[in-house]
């Protein structure tokens, strides 16, 4: 696990460098220096504004301000207080550096400005990284997510245009489960690039969702679908989106639009048939708390008389028409995610998760019928309603059979097949099953 964080955060590390500055005939200079090592920063800081004062186009003045407001930095415990430091820091040795360059001047100083910069953004980018994996060389803190990302950020103040430390600072946001900070980050991450990847896009769409933001989501997704149309992960997420704001008919179209760039493809196949059921799904879970509602009213009708039994048996009659609507309308969408499931099984023929999704297909329409059975008061019309639901079972059971067929050391497939064989009264099998299933 670390190593990976590693190898995902490795850069060039910069070596230390420590350069000696030349003589310095400036007084006040001097004094500044002298200040620096014996760390009475107040006192340096009044020096060098002294010597701007007497000359403001003193570039080492300017240097040494930045040297004396990185010390600052670095010598404060409180790594979340370095911040304004270092903006100062930063703030002063651009003006050196373009200070020496107007000036054409070639000194020490004017090396180390640029040095100095990398030297203490690679210091808070690795010490960032350190807490982040948990380094035990590091001293240890009871939120060690937390100084890490108080590093990262000193990173990036040091350096704003780091976009690893951004990028990391990103990601670490998520692991500690601030997912609104993570999309603040990773919105600059893929400002920055000029090109950013698929997995950037990916990212920051996760983020959006995770806080239920779907229509940031959303415009994030539809920009990275438009660059990388054949990212099934980026064009499921999108139709996932649409979903989640009740567009089904878009979520349904999008996916289609990347069947069209490969209609061979079985795993686009298989990624539109389970985002059609899951819509059906959803409708399903409506129905079945129709039915339990069906149940209950028709067993308080048995209990009235009058006007009162008229007023029940008309409102079970309005929601058993309302939840057979539902039922039509799932059956259309199930229908169309098992013809897709086909369509992938016949370009993949050994596709297990096809067979597997089937299965929970035809075992989920199965256990709706079972719930149809017990709220319908007709015995005959119920024995009917039971033996649809047991041809949808048996059908669970042959592509679930299949799946296990492709890979028998699932045991999910065969804790499925226990519960199908189950109910189908076929103990032995079942018995079998529950032993392949480790339960």
């Amino acid at each position: 696990m670390k190593k990976n964080f590693y190898r995902l955060l490795s850069f060039a590390v910069l070596a230390t460098i420590i350069i000696s500055c030349g003589g310095e005939t400036n007084p006040l200079i001097k004094e500044a220096k002298d200040g620096i090592k014996a760390k009475n920063y107040d006192a340096a800081l009044a020096s060098l504004d002294q010597a701007l004062v007497e000359d403001s186009s003193n570039a080492n003045a300017y240097y040494y301000k930045g040297v004396v407001y990185s010390e600052m930095a670095q010598n404060n415990p409180q790594v979340q207080n370095r911040k304004d430091s270092y903006s100062k820091m930063r703030e002063n040795l651009l003006v050196a550096m373009n200070m020496f360059e107007v000036q054409n001047v070639k000194s020490v100083e004017a090396i180390e400005s640029q040095l100095l910069i990398d030297r203490m953004w690679g210091t808070e980018h690795n010490m960032g990284v350190a807490y982040a994996v948990g380094d035990t060389t590091v001293p240890q803190v009871n939120a060690p997510l937390e100084v890490a990302v108080s590093h990262f950020e000193n990173a990036v103040i040091i350096n704003p245009d780091s976009i690893i430390s951004i990028d990391v600072l990103a990601e670490v946001h998520r692991m500690s489960g601030d997912y609104a900070s993570a999309a603040v980050a990773m919105e600059k991450v893929i400002e920055k690039k000029s090109q950013p990847d698929a997995i950037d896009y990916d990212r920051l769409a996760s983020y959006y969702l995770q806080v239920g933001d779907y229509s940031k989501a959303e415009n994030v997704l539809i920009e990275g679908t438009e660059v990388y149309p054949d990212s099934v992960s980026l064009v499921q997420k999108l139709a996932d989106t649409y979903t989640n704001q009740n567009k089904n008919d878009e979520a349904i179209q999008v996916l289609r639009k990347l069947i069209d760039t490969d209609p061979s493809n079985p795993l686009y196949h298989l990624v539109l048939s389970t985002q059609i059921y899951n819509i059906a799904d959803e409708i399903n879970q409506e129905i079945s708390q129709n039915y339990d509602s069906l149940i209950t009213l028709n067993r308080d009708a048995r209990r009235l008389s009058g006007a009162r039994k008229t007023a029940a048996e008309n409102t079970i009659k309005s929601l058993f028409e309302e939840t057979q609507n539902l039922e039509n309308e799932a059956d259309v969408l199930i229908a169309q995610a098992i013809e897709e499931l086909k369509i992938s099984l016949q370009y993949d023929p050994q596709n297990q998760n096809a067979y597997y999704t089937l299965g929970v297909v035809n075992q989920n329409k199965a256990a709706s019928l079972f719930e149809k059975r017990n709220a319908t008061e007709d015995n005959n019309l119920a024995a009917e309603i039971n033996e649809q639901a047991n041809e949808y079972l048996r059908e669970a059971m042959t592509n679930y059979e299949k799946a296990v067929e492709i890979d028998p050391d699932n045991q999910n497939y065969w804790r499925s097949l226990f519960q199908v064989y189950t109910t189908l009264g076929m103990m032995d099998k079942a018995e079998a099953a529950m032993e392949k299933a480790g339960m």
